[in-house]
């Protein structure tokens, strides 16, 4: 004769039943929770390694020794040779070349430059740059939609830099001090002539060297910091030191929001950056994001 359950046998079922449950519940709860906090700290940490990356190209495709550090963006003409950087600067800046002008238009088959950096020795003389090996009317394409200037019109502000040595204060050989009467020494604006002639606008340099770059924006990467305490990253770009411009001149774009700690410093022809940003994962947990880059 089969038995049946007692009273006491089902409630104690029951009762583990409704214990093993609500434990995996809990399980399920909490793994679902670590899932969207490994998701939202894996979306935090990308933007911050994005906005590194984004710092790091752009210094890559710097004019090697342009480079300088501004005190704060209310004093843009308290400016340093980053070789000199005081722990107090906490803008780093830098003469751009025109990279995208340079890799030019697709033929078919190459991409055809738009400025080679290459001069015709030659022909070239202190009113006239004559180039080898590129198409301007293709860079001016290029140009005019980017830094919105027109490189076939005088004082356009785009400006050729040959490879040479500044020495030790790039912060008056590319015109950072513009603003303050000091002139350029390592910069000269010029616009195209036709497809390989360059034409200086007004100050020729004092020798003419077999390389050269095309710079048409400085950049800046500028912290800045609202009255409650909170700091963004912001990418500042289209404004000409050489021509008397300044930080206050220039168009700016968000690279990063809640901003704790952005260092830089160069060692020899190496530019390190250190960017950290903090991230509130949930209304208990706040994490601080950090990435690090060397430039060459």
């Amino acid at each position: 004769m089969r038995r049946a359950f007692t009273l006491l046998e089902i409630v104690f079922v029951l009762i583990l039943t409704a214990i093993l449950a609500s434990i995996g519940n809990d399980i399920i709860f909490q793994a679902y929770e670590n899932y969207l906090l490994s998701q939202q700290l894996a979306t935090s940490l990308s933007h911050t390694q994005v906005a590194t990356e984004e710092i790091a190209k752009r210094l890559e495709r710097r004019v090697r020794e342009s480079a300088v550090s501004i005190l704060d963006k209310d004093h843009p003409t308290t400016i340093e040779p980053l070789a000199n950087h005081d722990q107090s600067h906490t803008i780093i800046a830098w003469i751009g070349r025109a990279y995208e002008a340079r890799r030019g238009e697709y033929n078919g088959s190459v991409n055809y430059p738009g400025w080679s950096g290459f001069v015709d020795l030659k022909e070239s003389n202190k009113s006239q740059l004559v180039t080898k090996g590129d198409d301007l009317r293709i860079a001016t394409r290029i140009i005019e939609p980017i830094y919105e200037t027109n490189l076939s019109q005088p004082n356009n502000g785009c400006a050729v830099v040959f490879q040479t040595w500044p020495g030790d204060e790039p912060h008056i050989a590319y015109g950072w001090l513009s603003i303050l009467g000091t002139p350029p020494t390592h910069i000269f604006t010029v616009h195209a002539q036709n497809s390989h002639t360059l034409l200086y606008d007004s100050i020729t340099p004092s020798r003419i060297w077999e390389h050269y770059y095309l710079a048409c924006s400085a950049y800046a990467i500028v912290p800045e910091t609202d009255a409650k305490g909170k700091t963004d990253l912001y990418l500042y770009y289209n404004f000409r030191p050489w021509m008397g411009e300044s930080l206050n001149d220039a168009k700016k774009a968000l690279l990063l929001q809640n901003v704790t700690i952005f260092d830089f410093k160069k060692t020899q022809r190496t530019i390190e950056i250190r960017l950290c940003a903090n991230a509130s994962l949930s209304s208990e947990i706040n994490a601080t994001l950090c990435s690090k880059k060397v430039i060459f």
